[in-house]
């Protein structure tokens, strides 16, 4: 009592033969889940190196950051000292003092300069 099973079905009108079409399916199955593999890892590997391109971009700020704060402070210093030199020459301090230009007194050509205008 062994029926044959007909292992072929017309598809556009073409004999088509069932094991065929599986094994055509499980290839495309397996390429397709190969696929879905291929784009998570690529997927993993951006996300990756964009987080090493913000840490990149973190370093350089704070590179650039220490080294503006290191203008920062060193112009707030100036900027302090030309206020303590003003302070002093308004209380009636001598201008020779904070000019430190060697000149004799009473000469007439005195001209205090402040230091802190020179260019760094």
């Amino acid at each position: 009592m062994s029926e044959k099973v007909n292992s072929a079905v017309m598809l556009n009108g073409d004999q088509v033969y069932l094991d065929e079409l599986i094994r055509e399916n499980a290839r495309l199955t397996v390429m397709q889940e190969a696929f879905r593999v291929r784009i998570a890892e690529l997927e993993q590997q951006i996300e990756d190196q964009a987080a090493n391109i913000a840490s990149l971009e973190v370093h350089s700020y704070a590179r650039e950051s220490a080294d503006d704060l290191r203008h920062y402070r060193h112009y707030k210093s100036l900027l302090k000292k030309a206020v303590n030199d003003l302070h002093f020459v308004m209380a009636g301090g001598d201008p020779c003092k904070v000019c430190a230009k060697k000149c004799m007194m009473g000469e007439g050509n005195c001209q205090p300069v402040w230091t802190g205008e020179k260019e760094i």
